[in-house]
C-alpha cells in the first residue's frame, strides 16, 4: 500500500471538490474540512481499519477475489477490483450518502 492514499471527489454536496487523504501516521484528513454531520461517519473506523481496508484493496484483490467490504453500523466502505491497478471505491451510509471513486496504484 502506498504511504498516502488520496481520493478526490467532485460532488455538489461537498462543493467543487473534496480531497480525502489517508496517511499511515496521520490517519484521515479532508480538504476542505467537511461538516461534522459527515465527519462522524468516517470516524466510525479506526486508523488500523483504514490501513486494513486500503491494504486489502491494493494488494489482495484480483480477478478471482474482486470485492472487499468493511462495515460498521450503517457506514460501509467497499472496494471492487476493476483491472490491473484500478479499484472502484464506494462509501455509503444508509441512503443519505453515497460516494463513488476510483483508485489507481502507480
Amino acid at each position: 500500500m502506498p504511504e498516502k492514499v488520496i481520493i478526490q471527489i467532485g460532488k455538489p454536496l461537498f462543493g467543487n471538490l473534496l480531497k480525502i487523504e489517508f496517511d499511515h501516521s496521520a490517519g484521515l484528513s479532508f480538504d476542505p474540512k467537511i461538516d461534522n454531520e459527515y465527519l462522524y461517519l468516517f470516524q466510525s473506523f479506526e486508523k488500523k481499519d483504514y490501513v486494513n481496508f486500503f491494504n486489502s484493496c491494493f494488494s489482495e484483490l484480483n480477478i478471482d477475489k474482486n470485492i472487499f467490504i468493511l462495515k460498521k453500523y450503517d457506514f460501509e466502505l467497499k472496494c471492487n477490483h476493476q483491472n490491473n491497478g484500478t479499484v472502484s471505491i464506494y462509501m455509503t451510509y444508509k441512503t443519505e450518502l453515497k460516494i463513488i471513486g476510483l483508485l489507481k496504484s502507480g
